[in-house]
């Protein structure tokens, strides 16, 4: 019986980690990742799963180059 709950916890924290990566992967906001995925803080999140957000920094400096020269 103890073996069959760690292979359940198992598969829930997998399948967890399929969803988060899927969403960061997509470009769903951290901040929302990190209240589904029920972590304390944002920066849980972000130290697990910043591998997925290489471009999110350079991203981000356009969008506000653009907006300053509007």
């Amino acid at each position: 019986m103890h073996r069959a709950k760690a292979l359940q916890g198992t598969v829930l924290y997998g399948l967890r980690h399929f969803f988060a990566s899927n969403c960061l992967g997509r470009g769903i906001p951290i901040t929302d990742v990190a209240e589904w995925t029920g972590h304390r803080s944002i920066e849980i999140t972000f130290k697990t799963y910043r591998h997925l957000m290489p471009g999110s920094i350079g991203m981000a400096a356009k969008i506000l180059d653009l907006g300053l020269v509007a």
